[in-house]
């Protein structure tokens, strides 16, 4: 039987590609030899003793199983330790047969994604693979945790000449493994995380995609498959985190984040309380593609189709008390007072007090700064219901 992985005879992909089942043991010792991966099991398995983690891990020589042994039981185990439980719906979209490119809202570095594969794998589906910026992989150990998740690499900070040339590279990934492959792609809507809860797929991603291919931009778009996804945690884990580095940004031009803090994103994303959590796989949009009328250039035609996938999106968001209670008090009206009680209006303003104490500088404006996350996605519903 073939690794499905990747075709091992095509170098062009060599240093973006997830790992073959080949490199699975290699990879595993060299996790097994770092203090930085075995002090984040120790974390999340307290009760688990070391030897049997290492014996377990040993054991497992494919990159299905790390997924299903490992990684599944992982991610369970966070949602157990973080969640009030996960939602998942929309999987009779995605029949299996063929590769579809699942375009998701993105809100935290890890677990959108790890969300997604973890439940298609329980579900013995084939999980997708999935893409994460290279400025993200601080640790090597980091790398061969993510390449052994069938993730590949997208290339961050290059010069204008080096990115085209990466981004080629991505679009020819992207419909070999997809089209050629029949392996599904989960890819953020925009580069990085939306920092205030107002989604938006950026065009350039678009323009990624259809790079490689020939011809029509819609029917170039439409042998992709794409399936939008939204991912939304009642708690965001690492809302303060974004405020900060928006509040830093506002009040100093030259700040820039440093690779402590994605460590810390990473870290907080993955145990910090998020309540409820609901994945939704929307339908493939072929069939309103192929309806689009033509745009008078390709710009306004990516345009578009980003506007398309945003509405589809914010179609599949699970609004919780919470963001109803933020719109309320943002726009200072009861317009939402329905969709909540008395009690959890007060617990979620219980919940942002609490969080404000962690800001310094302009408390206010931060304090709104952190409802907005929470706002924006009940914003973006009312425009796509007007």
């Amino acid at each position: 039987m073939t690794d499905k992985n990747m075709d091992t005879n095509i170098t062009e992909f060599e240093d973006i590609r997830p790992y073959n089942d080949s490199e699975v043991p290699a990879a595993i010792e060299r996790l097994l030899a770092e203090p930085g991966f075995r002090k984040t099991v120790k974390y999340f398995f307290p009760d688990v003793p070391v030897a049997e983690t290492e014996q377990k891990l040993r054991s497992i020589k494919t990159v299905k199983d790390f997924q299903r042994k490992f990684i599944a039981v992982l991610v369970t185990g966070i949602e157990k330790m973080t969640t009030k439980g996960v939602t998942f719906n929309g999987l009779e979209n995605i029949p299996e047969g063929k590769g579809y490119l699942i375009v998701s809202n993105h809100r935290d570095i890890i677990l959108d994604s790890a969300i997604l594969n973890t439940h298609l794998a329980l579900l013995g589906r084939d999980t997708s693979e999935i893409a994460i910026g290279s400025n993200l992989l601080i640790f090597p150990w980091i790398t061969d945790l993510v390449k052994l998740n069938r993730t590949f690499v997208v290339k961050r900070n290059l010069s204008v000449k080096e990115l085209m040339v990466s981004s080629m590279i991505q679009s020819r990934y992207i419909r070999q493994t997809i089209i050629d492959r029949k392996t599904s792609i989960w890819i953020a809507q925009r580069e990085g995380r939306t920092k205030n809860g107002d989604d938006k797929t950026q065009g350039s991603v678009l323009k990624m995609f259809n790079m490689a291919a020939e011809g029509d931009v819609v029917k170039s778009l439409i042998d992709l498959n794409i399936v939008p996804m939204t991912i939304s945690y009642e708690y965001d884990p690492v809302d303060v985190h974004k405020v900060k580095e928006q509040y830093n940004k506002m009040i100093d031009t030259t700040f820039k984040k440093n690779k402590v803090d994605d460590v810390t994103g990473m870290r907080e994303g993955l145990s910090w309380k998020k309540g409820r959590v609901t994945v939704n796989l929307g339908k493939p949009i072929n069939d309103q593609l192929a309806m689009m009328p033509k745009a008078p250039n390709k710009n306004i035609q990516y345009d578009e189709i980003a506007k398309l996938i945003d509405k589809e999106i914010y179609k599949g968001y699970a609004l919780y008390p919470i963001n109803y209670v933020c719109a309320d008090i943002l726009t200072d009206s009861e317009r939402f007072a329905s969709h909540y009680t008395d009690a959890e209006h007060d617990e979620a303003i219980e919940y942002f007090d609490q969080q404000c104490e962690k800001f310094e500088g302009d408390i206010p404006l931060q304090r709104k700064m952190l409802m907005q996350i929470y706002a924006n996605p009940v914003f973006n519903v009312e425009g796509i219901a007007h």
